[in-house]
């Protein structure tokens, strides 16, 4: 297992450096995905909530070198703040991490936590893999694929994601969760909405709305599509898409130009989404303008 807490220079006489398959830094949290050498060695104490996922077969023991090497199939772990992680692997492999700090976590369930909320286990050493080690790698799969794809759908979707794996490895019966999500007011509504127009060229994340509304990640999402009847995600994208058609329908502006303003990445990633949503290019949108004068 590639050890992503110390620096390469604190690892062990028989493993090598691993390779940067993916990398994305947020303040709350970073994920990375590892390519690691034939064989090595951790020992280190956890500083976040660690989520982790080994995407190949690996032998691996853990704790004292007089432990077992036993085959360890593809399967996920999680360590709370706090807690020693030490062992060996060997053979090459895969790996994917998240490290999601108590920041991120108190936004995301709405609640300062301990770290006896945390569902803790191992990767699948001595038990078999089962759905909890299948949710962990879908969810950790879908943030690698979106940040190789260049975060096209924004920083709100992959914050989603995180949310998701964060409530994922805390105790279900932990008291702090909310059973009940009610829908936000007109006046909740038009303080997200109006941050929305604001940061319409921008990228507004998941914890700037909760935050605005001083409530959780959770409730947040939840709430909003109780009101609207669909993730703040979608909600955005059809309000940029909107926004460019307004643009493309009453000025002369470069469609390039227009996709930025309205906070695509790019003329590729609108024409996309305009042809998912709306089923016509955006160029359609002028072109008709110029047939109607």
């Amino acid at each position: 297992m590639a050890n992503i807490v110390r620096r390469a220079e604190h690892w062990k006489q028989f493993s090598t450096p691993p390779k940067t398959l993916a990398s994305y830094h947020e303040p709350g949290w970073e994920f990375r995905e590892l390519e690691y050498g034939p064989g090595g060695a951790w020992d280190f104490v956890s500083t976040k909530l660690h989520i982790a996922s080994h995407l190949d077969p690996v032998r691996q023991r853990i704790g004292p070198t007089s432990a077992p090497f036993l085959l360890v199939p593809p399967s996920a772990a999680i360590s709370a703040p706090g807690d020693c992680l030490a062992g060996a692997w060997e053979g090459k492999g895969r790996s994917q991490h998240i490290l999601i700090s108590a920041g991120f976590v108190a936004t995301a369930v709405g609640a300062d936590i301990g770290v006896d909320a945390v569902s803790r286990r191992r990767f699948a050493r001595i038990r078999e893999p089962d759905l909890r080690d299948q949710i962990t790698q879908n969810l950790l799969s879908t943030v690698s694929l979106e940040i190789k794809s260049g975060n096209a759908n924004g920083p709100m979707f992959l914050q989603m994601l995180v949310a998701a794996l964060v409530h994922h490895a805390l105790d279900a019966a932990a008291s702090f969760q909310k059973s009940d999500y009610g829908s936000l007011s007109p006046e909740q509504l038009g303080l997200v909405l109006d941050l929305m127009d604001r940061q319409m060229a921008g990228r507004p994340s998941l914890g700037e709305f909760a935050t605005l509304l001083g409530v959780s990640i959770q409730y947040f999402c939840r709430a909003f599509r109780a009101t609207t009847g669909t993730s703040p995600h979608q909600y955005m994208l059809r309000r940029r898409v909107e926004f460019a058609r307004a643009m493309i329908e009453t000025g002369s502006m470069p469609l390039g130009d227009v996709a930025h303003a309205a906070g695509f990445a790019d003329h590729s990633q609108m024409a996309a989404t305009f042809r998912k949503l709306l089923k016509v290019s955006p160029s359609h949108f002028r072109n008709s303008r110029t047939v109607s004068s």
